[in-house]
């Protein structure tokens, strides 16, 4: 099976995303898996598709996105990589019948390309499951997914090359000093990078190759280098204004008005209800987030 394989270095972390929508919404008609390794300059920060940004400041140097897959928050930038990988179906890799692998089976088969790849060049990385990636029991990495209307799958994640989770905190304390966005706090134990593992530095060129390698051991993937043609790099553009969190973005769905709050911890995070409730005591409008 032949796959297109897509490198972006120092791409602006919201033409990452409006590509990511691009190659999602062309899968089911193209036919062709696609992984892209991508990295962001400076420091980013990567909100899952359910997070409402309405609380965080603008910040000179930190740019703050949401991305399209649910999950929590995560830092990117410098000292960090990105990868996604973008299908027809849940399934394509493996089976014609999306239903062949489950929902809840979707992270663990495909992280199985980036182990392959980080395996080979001697770096003993697990998924023990939910959304990290680990070595020795310290997260190195994250994966989460989303599926589209008509079933393509997007699975992306990130990898901890210089930096690790911990740079996270810092950030979200001068952004969101309400503390509207929860995240966990990793204690120095729990988090390791890449370059820590090796002992030595570990250039984008070679861990974009280790990936490309890794999925294509993995999953029999025939990998060609495809970079965007002039026609869809303006598609990518167009797709730029959808990706970007606009101030208000969750309230011009929904009221402003909501003065009642409750918060619940997850298995990945928290879950935020906001509510208004009409003269009788009943709900008048709701919104989630998390």
């Amino acid at each position: 099976m032949q796959a297109c394989f897509l490198t972006q270095f120092s791409t602006d972390p919201n033409d990452s995303v409006a590509t990511d929508r691009f190659l999602l919404a062309n899968a089911t008609a193209t036919r062709t898996p696609c992984l892209r390794v991508s990295s962001f300059p400076n420091d980013v920060v990567l909100l899952g598709h359910y997070h409402a940004p309405n609380g965080l400041r603008d910040m000179p140097g930190v740019t703050t996105v949401r991305r399209l897959t649910g999950g929590r928050v995560f830092p990117a930038g410098d000292g960090f990589v990105q990868f996604s990988l973008t299908l027809p179906h849940r399934a394509f890799l493996s089976s014609p019948d999306p239903r062949a692998i489950a929902p809840f089976q979707v992270l663990n088969r495909y992280a199985r390309g980036v182990m392959a790849g980080l395996k080979a060049r001697g770096i003993e990385v697990f998924y023990p499951g939910r959304d990290l990636l680990t070595v020795r029991r310290r997260a190195v990495g994250w994966l989460s997914f989303m599926t589209a209307a008509d079933g393509a799958l997007l699975c992306d994640g990130g990898l901890f090359v210089q930096r690790n989770a911990r740079s996270l905190a810092p950030l979200l304390d001068r952004l969101d000093p309400r503390g509207t966005v929860f995240s966990r706090l990793f204690a120095p134990e729990e988090v390791t990078t890449l370059e820590d593992v090796l002992g030595a530095p570990l250039p984008f060129d070679r861990l974009a190759a280790m990936l490309k390698d890794g999925f294509a051991r993995q999953f029999g993937i025939e990998f060609v280098e495809q970079p965007l043609d002039a026609d869809e790099q303006v598609a990518v553009g167009a797709a730029v204004n959808r990706t970007v969190p606009q101030p208000g973005l969750v309230e011009r769905r929904f009221p402003t008005d909501l003065p009642w709050e409750a918060a619940a911890s997850t298995p990945l995070g928290e879950l935020r209800v906001r509510f208004s409730l009409t003269p009788a005591r009943t709900i008048q409008a709701i919104r989630f987030s998390g």
